[in-house]
């Protein structure tokens, strides 16, 4: 399962490198941004397309593979692939919608001068993020595009844990190391131990990369057995049943 968010980050790099590379270097980029044509949202919208598309077609793959597991079976890499790819034109059609709503949210944000401006705009994404969180698992066991997808996503969060939702251990919290030794790298840098700090930084980096490749397995993962016990009620014996009931506030616990 780990191949996923590996080939996911590796072909979306890519994309960023024949996507925005050449537009940079030839000066396009910078001319279309200071003029604020809208060119340059096009490309943007253009740009969290085929992104998207990348993340949520490899995340279909992972969770499809996840669910099989939960199942009994013993998925291999392409059953994920042929999972996602059968689905090809649902995730198509989450992903414009996907890409549309980020497109909005940025555009809301702007540039981050006004904070009442910022605060609505997370908060927005927050609730967006809530509404669609089980989308993927849905395109995939009930066959249906975005819109649908979407209903179906907010109408399970909202049975299972209600509108209210406090928080969880996130599971970002893997990532908290590597962030930790960049910044004592960056610190040993800055008192001008050069050599050790580099080092320092390069460690962190490289845990940085692999923190960020086991985050994306566990989320997808999470988000499987957040599906099975959202539509049956069960949870896999070796996952603590508290865990996942108390993921997000149950409804009517409302303080």
């Amino acid at each position: 399962m780990l191949l996923f968010p590996i080939l996911s980050g590796v072909v979306t790099l890519l994309v960023v490198a024949t996507f925005l590379l050449p537009l940079f270097f030839s000066g396009l980029l910078a001319e279309t941004y200071s003029g604020g044509s809208i060119l340059l949202y096009v490309l943007l919208f253009l740009f969290y397309v085929v992104s998207y598309f990348i993340v949520i077609y490899f995340n279909t793959a992972l969770v499809s593979c996840a669910l099989m597991r939960l199942d009994g079976r013993d998925p291999t890499f392409m059953d994920g692939i042929h999972a996602a790819s059968a689905r090809i034109g649902k995730i198509l059609s989450w992903t414009l919608i996907a890409a549309t709503v980020g497109l909005i949210l940025r555009l809301i944000r702007g540039d981050g001068d006004n904070f009442l401006v910022s605060l609505a705009s997370a908060l927005l994404g927050a609730a967006w993020s809530l509404a669609t969180f089980f989308v993927i698992p849905v395109i995939l066991v009930d066959d249906v595009g975005g819109f649908a997808a979407i209903e179906r996503s907010w109408s399970l969060f909202k049975k299972t844990w209600g509108e209210t939702v406090i928080g969880s251990a996130s599971l970002g919290l893997i990532l908290i190391p590597a962030f930790v030794l960049l910044l004592g790298g960056i610190i040993v840098i800055i008192v001008g131990l050069f050599e050790i700090g580099v080092v320092i930084v390069g460690v962190s980096l490289l845990l940085l990369v692999v923190s960020a490749v086991l985050y994306g397995a566990l989320q997808g993962i999470f988000v499987a057995i957040m599906y099975r016990y959202a539509t049956t009620g069960m949870v896999p014996d070796v996952i603590d049943r508290s865990l996942v009931e108390g993921a997000f506030v149950p409804k009517g616990s409302h303080r």
